[in-house]
Order: structure tokens, then sequence, then C-alpha cells
């Protein structure tokens, strides 16, 4: 089966670059109130940064191969964080897109989106992550 790759390259403190291996990158960074220079997004905003663009990415698509012709199309993407855990609750996607077709084809194309939207699946269905650890010291 084909496959899709992320590699993450630490560079210092908490700076890292993570490119998709088709030559396009993104630094991630913490806010400097974490310790970091906020040089670049988290990698949780991240998350939902491919959330919100895998929903428009997805819809424009569905929409042009179904002759809709869209006039705008905004995908924000929300969840809620304590400043203490790791995990983010409440995820949710306000779209607003605007068309001269009508509302019920606009929405149909928005139902065909989220049956298609490979990051949408992964925040509603977790897909099972193998880790493999591999540690090195120079020390015994």
């Amino acid at each position: 089966m084909p496959k899709i790759k992320a590699k993450a390259t630490w560079i210092e403190n908490v700076h890292s670059k993570v490119d998709n291996q088709r030559n396009h990158s993104v630094e991630c960074d913490l806010s400097t109130a974490a310790g970091g220079t906020d040089c670049g997004p988290t990698a949780l905003e991240l998350s939902l940064m491919a959330l919100a663009d895998c929903g428009i990415t997805i819809f424009a698509d569905v929409c042009k191969k179904s002759n809709i012709k869209l006039k705008k199309v905004e995908v924000t993407a929300e969840a809620d964080k304590s400043p203490d855990s790791p995990i983010i609750r409440n995820v949710s996607l306000k779209v607003n897109a605007s068309s001269d077709a009508r509302k019920e084809l606009l929405e149909a194309a928005w139902r065909r989106t989220e049956a298609n939207c490979p990051v949408l699946f992964i925040f509603k269905e977790p897909t099972p992550v193998k880790v493999e650890f591999e540690g090195q010291t120079d020390k015994p």
C-alpha cells in the first residue's frame, strides 16, 4: 500500500521542522510563554490547521466536480484546551461558504466533504498509532 510520510527534525530548544518528503516544510515551536521562540505553530495548532484546510480543500473539490461556483469559503477549526492538559476537547468546525448555487446544493456538497475528508475522519475516528522508540546514548 502506498504511504504518505512526514518527518520532524529537532532544531534547538523546542523548535523543530517537519516536512512531508515532497519538498514542503513547516517550522513548529512553542510560544514564548511556554519556553519557545514562537517562530511557528505548535504541533497541536498544526493539527487544527490541517483539519480546517482539509475541510476547505475537499469542499472546493466537491464543488468543482459538482459545477458549483464558489464565491468565498472559510473553514475555522476550534478546540478547547486546558493549559495543564495535553488533551483538546470540543473540537468544532465552522464553515462559511457563499455561492450563487442553492443552499441545499451547498449543504449537500458539505455532507460529501464530511464523508471524504481524511483529516476529519482522523479526528472523529482516531487511527491507532504504532510507536517504535529507538534511543541512543553515549552513556552505558
